[in-house]
């Protein structure tokens, strides 16, 4: 290597094997990783039209990510207000979601529309907790991320200086899958 370009290089840092083989160091990422960093859910042709929603799923908690009827993204958790049921999976397309327990309905935004015998509820059920709890969600390069994390950093903070570098540089907004296959496999998610 030229010395003009060693003496420019950053002195490289051995992290170690632990963040790929402890089962402690997988064990504590749901809690001090997943629920606070922005995550990669999908890519925007995904949710194209109003009405297209993906379920993403990490770990123990799935976000629904909806394009709303006004054309922007909604995330909420995907689970019904009412008993906790999932409302959807996988990938699809709606007008809105309906729970299978009780009926109860959601719009595009993750807002209750419907509650079977409300008015035997009386007072107990205001519009704030019938609603699904929100999920940020943003995107950038043609991709869509979403943070659990109501206090996080925007997202444009977030990924710099690595989005101008990347997706700006590549263009990786205008990337289409050729394919994908999708599969569960019983490892470290780093693998």
């Amino acid at each position: 290597m030229d010395k003009a370009v060693e003496a420019q290089a950053p002195e490289l840092v051995d992290f170690g094997s632990e963040a790929y083989i402890s089962e402690a160091y997988a064990r504590a990422e749901p809690q001090k990783l997943w629920g606070k960093v922005w995550q990669v859910a999908c890519r925007e042709e995904e949710l194209a039209d109003p009405g297209d929603y993906v379920v993403y799923d990490i770990v123990d908690d799935t976000i629904l990510i909806t394009r709303n009827e006004e054309g922007g993204l909604s995330a909420f958790y995907n689970v019904c207000a009412h008993r906790g049921k999932r409302l959807a999976s996988g990938c699809g397309h709606t007008k809105q979601f309906r729970c299978s327990y009780h009926a109860w309905r959601y719009d595009l935004k993750g807002q209750n529309t419907f509650v079977l015998d409300r008015e035997d509820w009386g007072e107990a059920l205001t519009q704030e907790r019938l609603n699904l709890p929100p999920v940020k969600v943003d995107a950038a390069g043609g991709f869509v991320f979403v943070n659990m994390d109501p206090d996080c950093i925007p997202l444009d903070e977030y990924l710099e200086p690595g989005s101008e570098m990347l997706f700006d540089a590549f263009e990786v907004d205008k990337m289409r899958y050729g394919w994908r296959k999708y599969m569960v496999i019983g490892c470290n998610w780093k693998l």
